[in-house]
């Protein structure tokens, strides 16, 4: 449908003329997904501080802010007369970033940025005083264990991962995984269009989950212990928003395999033998 030329509407234009309005064009405000240039230049330089929980996750772990993938660190540390113990940053959803979570404590505490020089803005925090600083922050070896970073794993010998540490490059990284991520675009195509799969470290951050929070299906009227390795099996990692690739900890709730087949869309689980199984053992 072909809108009408206002600027011809007799009775609108004496409108404007009684109110002393002026023609002028209009300039939509960009949509709240999409980085301002401001927020570039924040994260490539002393970052942003926002809460965790804004921060996606792509397929292959790393995190994903408003379209750009950025790297994430704990902006304030504790100085006791000159002790101090610095974070590291982290490039994916590990086991260390994750059990921060777990614990709440990543509402206010993490900064995203994607400076590429190594050097990151740093809060000295002595009693009420907040001292601002540049430091060198290393690479946390939990995330380049999840990612198989160059083939980096936590079981090589520890003079060799401190050798990898030691060399690794943030610029590189960016240019192996890029910054701007296609999927974040507002609409997708057949060809950019994630699948809705589960994410090879799905297995990994399930597993974890399930032992941070003790084996127990966190459904209020049910609770069951799973704790007990035979039963194990039988609690699921359910997607709270549906999407099979966001292993956000706020988007899995555990659910025994009982009240995972009452979810929605999800009865198709009362054929999986498991179901009979764990009914007949918990009536």
């Amino acid at each position: 449908m072909k809108l009408p030329n206002f600027d011809e509407n007799s009775e609108l234009n004496a409108l404007r003329h009684a109110m002393r309005a002026s023609p002028r064009d209009y300039t939509p405000p960009p949509p709240s997904d999409a980085l301002t240039t401001e927020e570039i230049e924040r994260l490539a330089g002393e970052g942003i501080d926002i809460p965790l929980d804004e921060v996606q996750l792509l397929n292959d772990g790393t995190h994903v802010y408003k379209g750009r993938r950025v790297i994430v660190y704990i902006r304030d540390v504790a100085d006791y007369g000159g002790r101090l113990s610095m974070p590291k940053f982290h490039l994916a959803m590990c086991s260390t970033l994750s059990m921060m979570m777990e614990a709440g404590r990543f509402r206010t505490r993490y900064v995203v940025a994607t400076r590429e020089d190594g050097r990151f803005s740093i809060q000295r925090i002595r009693g009420e005083t907040a001292i601002k600083s540049e430091e060198h922050l290393n690479v946390c070896q939990q995330c380049l264990d999840e990612l198989n970073y160059r083939s980096f794993a936590m079981k090589m010998e520890r003079t060799r991962r401190q050798a990898l540490v030691q060399s690794f490059s943030i610029k590189d990284f960016f240019a192996e995984f890029g910054k701007s991520c296609v999927w974040a675009n507002p609409k997708f195509d057949d060809i950019s269009g994630p699948t809705n799969v589960y994410s090879p470290n799905f297995y990994r951050i399930s597993k974890a989950l399930k032992e941070r929070r003790g084996y127990r299906c966190e459904q209020v009227r049910c609770k069951i212990d799973l704790s007990a390795p035979p039963n194990r099996r039988f609690l699921h990692a359910h997607h709270l928003n549906a999407d099979k690739s966001d292993n956000h900890p706020t988007n899995i709730k555990l659910l025994c395999i009982r009240c995972h087949a009452s979810e929605f869309q999800h009865s198709h689980l009362r054929d999986n033998p498991d179901y009979a199984i764990f009914c007949k053992k918990f009536p």
